[in-house]
């Protein structure tokens, strides 16, 4: 059985009224809730955006970082492999003209055994010059007369290239061929490449 509204009590009506009232918030409170949950949902998404930016920030740095490394390290190989190239191309003139020079001014052969005969201990009595067969009268005629007390000893190789002497004594041999300055030279600049016959 159904009352109606004029049979309630004053009371009642009161109560039901305040129900319907709560239930139904005014406009400025729904304003107010809705611009809580969208000030909650801003910051939500600027603290979620950020951490995904960072992230991805990270990645891309990292990504970036391994881009340069590998860069570097080509451009490392690359400046190497320049200057192996460039050094090849200096050795390759340097023989050239080592040889161009040797088969026109045939006297630097002379320098070299005089700075050879220098370097044998002074107690040497024979010594032996092995040289080209083209440079022994040349050394002969720079020897001159023979020093008392020594007897020199000139022996036509001709495994030995123009230029070149290998001096031996009782106590000491010195290797002044091309080849063996030719490496030594190159010793130095860390290459062990063998000198190429200049014929």
């Amino acid at each position: 059985m159904t009352t109606s509204s004029s049979e309630l009590s004053a009371w009642q009506r009161w109560e039901l009224a305040a129900l319907d009232e709560r239930a139904q918030p005014t406009p400025e409170a729904q304003q107010a809730a809705l611009e809580l949950a969208r000030a909650a949902a801003t910051e939500s998404g600027r603290v979620a955006g950020y951490r995904e930016g960072l992230e991805a920030a990270l990645a891309e740095r990292a990504r970036l970082s391994a881009l340069c490394d590998a860069l570097s390290d080509q451009a490392g190989e690359h400046a190497q492999r320049l200057a192996d190239e460039v050094l090849d191309f200096a050795i390759g003139v340097a023989r050239h003209l080592v040889g161009e020079v040797l088969s026109v001014k045939r006297d630097v052969v002379l320098p070299i055994v005089t700075q050879a005969l220098r370097d044998l201990p002074q107690a040497s009595q024979r010594v032996q010059l092995a040289l080209n067969p083209g440079d022994v009268e040349l050394v002969r005629a720079h020897l001159g007369p023979p020093t008392p007390g020594r007897s020199i000893e000139l022996v036509p190789d001709a495994a030995i290239a123009p230029g070149g002497v290998r001096v031996e004594s009782e106590q000491a041999e010195i290797d002044a061929t091309l080849t063996a300055r030719w490496r030594n030279v190159l010793a130095a600049l860390g290459r062990h490449d063998d000198w190429l016959d200049l014929a």
